[in-house]
């Protein structure tokens, strides 16, 4: 019996092992070329298995691109979600000032976190030409955060959190933060900077505090 129950832990052991590998490597894959693009054989063979093994694991493409976007909207929403409630821990602060706390709070996890250059590029893909999976991304990751700036931004300018205007403002802070992710390499070209230092997110999100401080003044 034990060495039965040894052997099934060995081909349990495999096939998480398999799966993992079509997991990593369907993210790179449908990150450089699209879902549309990418064959089964050239995923399996990626991953160093055959095609059925995807229809065992996934059900199929379709349902491996599932679990990628799964997998990619998870950790961009535990990235969101650790920064807003960190940044919305302190008691006492008004209105402004936490939502300049958030912003900083935002842009740091964002350019310190470790998701993969392959992740980032899915996400590009689906904001630019969504396919289905986009609501996914959507549902998990993004309308939380919105919604949290926005409930936030209405506080400390007094906007109705549901007007436009305020949803507007809201959406430009979140750009603000996503952007010097998105867009590292260009900004480090644009500085001369080598590389994201921990002084370098200090500044930029000294900055962009800052800026959305400035931004929550009401027009008079």
């Amino acid at each position: 019996m034990a060495v039965t129950a040894s052997k099934a832990d060995t081909r349990l052991a495999k096939g998480q092992q398999t799966r993992d590998r079509l997991l990593e490597e369907a993210l790179r894959l449908f990150a450089q070329k699209g879902p549309d693009a990418v064959g089964t054989r050239e995923l399996a063979g990626a991953a160093g298995t055959n095609i059925a093994s995807i229809a065992f694991h996934f059900g199929g493409k379709e349902g491996l691109y599932s679990a990628v976007i799964e997998g990619v909207a998870g950790e961009l929403a535990a990235i969101h979600h650790k920064a807003l409630v960190a940044a919305s821990e302190a008691t006492g602060e008004d209105a402004r000032t936490r939502a300049c706390r958030v912003m900083a709070g935002l842009v740091t996890a964002l350019l310190t976190s470790n998701r993969s250059q392959w992740m980032s590029l899915l996400l590009q893909r689906e904001f630019i030409a969504p396919t289905p999976s986009f609501e996914k991304i959507y549902d998990r990751a993004i309308a939380p955060t919105l919604t949290a700036i926005s409930r936030l931004v209405g506080e400390a300018t007094g906007r109705d959190d549901r007007s436009l205007d305020n949803k507007v403002l809201a959406y430009a802070f979140f750009i603000m933060a996503s952007a010097f992710a998105r867009n590292k390499i260009t900004f480090l070209r644009f500085t001369g900077l080598p590389e994201y230092t921990d002084q370098v997110v200090a500044a930029i999100s000294r900055v962009l505090a800052a800026f959305v401080e400035n931004g929550l003044a009401r027009p008079s």
